[in-house]
């Protein structure tokens, strides 16, 4: 009778065994599965995020004409209208389209340095100054998360 207990119980222990075994391997399968999902998961918002980024950049380019022709429109207003109601409108929504592009993270290009990542040489001039020194800005420049999306036209001294 002791023997067949004691068959029982080894039965037993390596039946309990083979099923911590098996345990072991499905929580082992299921970590990493849940890991690959995790990276996966992870991979999907770099993913979609790129995405944001690449359709911020074609409609800042598709914007950043119009709010050129509407500084160059506000040069062109004459002292004496300055004062209309139409044009404080007008500029009221080039300020609106401004503010609007830079909480989007349009930055234009500020550096005073002359930098060929952020600036194209349209026009040497003879002057007093260092050379390479920026001395008028042509055509504003614009950056996206450090990106240039279009680069400072600009004049410099020879």
């Amino acid at each position: 009778m002791k023997k067949e207990e004691n068959k029982k119980n080894r039965d037993l222990e390596k039946e309990i065994e083979l099923l911590i075994k098996e345990k072991d391997e499905y929580l082992n399968s299921w970590k990493r599965d849940l890991a690959n999902y995790i990276n996966y998961k992870n991979k999907e918002c770099e993913r979609t995020q790129e995405i944001v980024i690449s359709l911020k950049e074609i409609m800042f380019e598709k914007l950043i004409p119009i709010l050129d022709n509407m500084c160059l429109a506000e040069k062109s207003i004459e002292k004496d209208l300055a004062n209309n109601a139409n044009i404080k409108g007008l500029l009221m929504i080039k300020k609106q389209l401004e503010d609007f592009l830079k909480n989007e993270g349009l930055e234009e290009i500020v550096e005073t340095d002359f930098n060929p990542e952020f600036h194209e040489v349209m026009e040497e001039v003879e002057g007093s100054g260092k050379s390479g020194e920026i001395i008028g800005i042509i055509q504003k420049g614009y950056k996206i998360n450090g990106k240039v999306l279009r680069p400072a036209k600009v004049k410099i001294i020879k």
